[in-house]
């Protein structure tokens, strides 16, 4: 069911990208304090198009925990609503965590719009978020984080409860140590935009082998250094460059 759910969410995303690729951007108009856009309508687009792309990405990474949640709810009653509410407390997380970066996005551009240099350089803001990713893959909180998410047994046997409060409770705490391994992943996903298929396709790839395999664990430092080289990377290129329009991935908000 997850992996249905999961190839529905991608084909969706790929199809956004192909034919309607201004829905991908569309969180980008909160910037634009003049603009005659009609917000209640892009804040609901936002929260669609985000929990689409957190269920095309994050999912993958999240089957282990689910199908041990699954075998430890077999025997309960209501173990069909146990699940559902473990899986919506997981999202709600997750949107949060995107409120949250809506508001940073929006103060981010914001600045920029009161600057002539930084609306030149608008790689900056990806080239930050690159370098945020990097540095979070060598934190003690996005360690503990992992090593959770791989032990989805150990994770259980020490949080499980029966009932639905509880399965919300569990729900909410899986979502909070997902958010604190894959934040800055995910991070970077939001600078780029949804419609940048092929880096959620990469990004969602090092997340599940991360979180999900024994070798994880030692992908964690390569992917650190490569993100801090990137995000250098393109800064340099964005300081130095006499215009914006040089690098090779556009941020959304262009």
């Amino acid at each position: 069911m997850l992996w249905a759910v999961t190839g529905a969410c991608w084909l969706l995303l790929v199809g956004v990208a192909i034919y309607a690729p201004e829905l991908a951007h569309r969180h980008g108009e909160l910037a634009r304090p003049n603009s005659t856009h009609d917000w209640p309508l892009v804040l609901a687009t936002f929260a669609g198009g985000w929990l689409v792309m957190v269920a095309a990405m994050m999912l993958p990474t999240t089957v282990p925990m689910v199908r041990m949640f699954t075998v430890v709810t077999a025997g309960v009653e209501r173990r069909r609503a146990a699940r559902v509410v473990f899986l919506a407390a997981y999202f709600m997380v997750w949107l949060g965590f995107a409120w949250v970066a809506l508001a940073a996005d929006v103060g981010v551009h914001a600045a920029i719009g009161a600057s002539a240099w930084l609306r030149n350089r608008e790689g900056l803001v990806l080239a930050g978020a690159l370098g945020l990713a990097g540095v979070a893959q060598f934190t003690p909180l996005t360690r503990r984080c992992l090593r959770a998410c791989r032990d989805p047994r150990a994770f259980l046997f020490r949080h499980y409860r029966r009932g639905l409060a509880a399965s919300w409770a569990l729900g909410v705490r899986h979502g909070l140590f997902c958010v604190g391994c894959c934040w800055g992943l995910m991070l970077v996903m939001f600078a780029i935009g949804v419609g940048s298929i092929w880096w959620m396709v990469a990004l969602t790839a090092v997340m599940m082998i991360e979180k999900t395999q024994p070798l994880g664990a030692k992908l964690v430092a390569p992917v650190g250094l490569v993100l801090l080289a990137a995000g250098a990377w393109l800064g340099l290129s964005e300081l130095f460059a006499p215009a914006a329009g040089g690098v090779a991935v556009t941020p959304h908000h262009h």
